[in-house]
C-alpha cells in the first residue's frame, strides 16, 4: 500500500469527537511510525534475515560518496539527504547492506565501535581485504577502506522510518509475528486514542482540543 492510502485509512477509521476536529495528519503518520517500528524489530528479532525485504537501496542510479574526514582520519557516508535510519539491535542497524557499486562478493561486513578500536591496533588491514563499516546516527564510517572504492562510491541498503518514505512510494508493513488477535490498524488507533485531536479554525491555525466546562 502507498503512503498516502496508508494513511486516509487509519483516517478514516479514526472516531470524529466533534464537528469541525480532526487528527493532523502528522500525527496519525508519527502513530504509524511508532507501530511499524515495532514490528520491524519484532520481525527481525524473529528473522534476522527477513528483514531486508523492507529495506530501501540507495546508490543504485548515482552511488554514495564516500569522504575523507581529514580531522578523524576516517572515511564515511553520510545518509542519503532526507533519510535517516530505523535501528535495530545488532551491528548493522538500520545499514543492513553496504557494497560496491560493482557489487562484486561480500566486501563490506558491520562492526562496532569497540571492534573498530581494537582493529585500529593490529595487522588486520595488513591480512584481510574486507571493509568494516560502523553505523552512527547520522553516517556510515568504514574501516579499511582504499582509495578505488572510495572514489567509485557505494551502495546502501536502508530500513528507513514512514515519515521518510514520499507520498507515492509503496510502504510494506510486517506482518504481526506472533500472530495475536490485535491487527495492525488496531495498534495505531490503540495510540491515537490517548492524543487529543487537532481542530482546525479559519485561522489556518490548530490547538489541541480542550474538553469545555459545563455552564453554572
Amino acid at each position: 500500500m502507498i503512503k498516502q492510502e496508508l494513511r486516509s485509512t487509519i483516517k478514516n477509521l479514526l472516531q470524529k469527537y466533534t464537528e469541525g476536529a480532526e487528527y493532523h495528519n502528522e500525527i496519525i503518520d508519527r502513530a504509524i511510525e511508532r507501530v511499524i517500528n515495532q514490528l520491524y524489530t519484532a520481525t527481525f528479532l524473529a528473522s534476522p534475515l527477513s528483514i531486508q525485504r523492507y529495506v530501501k537501496r540507495f546508490g543504485g542510479t548515482t552511488a554514495i560518496p564516500v569522504v575523507l574526514d581529514a580531522v578523524a582520519g576516517i572515511y564515511y557516508s553520510s545518509y542519503p539527504t532526507g533519510y535517516s535510519i530505523v535501528p535495530l539491535p545488532d551491528k548493522s542497524s538500520g545499514v543492513r547492506r553496504v557494497s560496491t557499486v560493482a557489487q562484486a562478493g561480500i566486501t563490506f561486513f558491520p562492526m562496532d565501535q569497540r571492534e573498530l578500536e581494537l582493529v585500529n591496533d593490529s595487522y588486520f588491514e595488513n591480512v584481510s581485504d574486507k571493509i568494516g563499516y560502523v553505523v552512527t546516527q547520522d553516517r556510515v564510517e568504514y574501516y579499511g577502506m582504499t582509495v578505488p572504492i572510495a572514489t567509485a562510491g557505494v551502495r546502501m541498503d536502508l530500513l528507513i522510518p514512514f515519515s521518510d518514505y514520499g507520498e507515492n512510494d509503496e510502504v510494506l508493513v510486517p506482518e504481526i509475528p506472533d500472530k495475536s488477535n490485535i491487527g495492525f490498524t488496531d495498534m495505531v488507533l490503540t495510540i491515537l486514542s490517548v492524543i487529543q485531536p487537532i481542530e482546525t479554525k479559519d485561522d489556518n491555525l490548530t490547538e489541541t482540543t480542550v474538553p469545555q466546562k459545563p455552564k453554572q
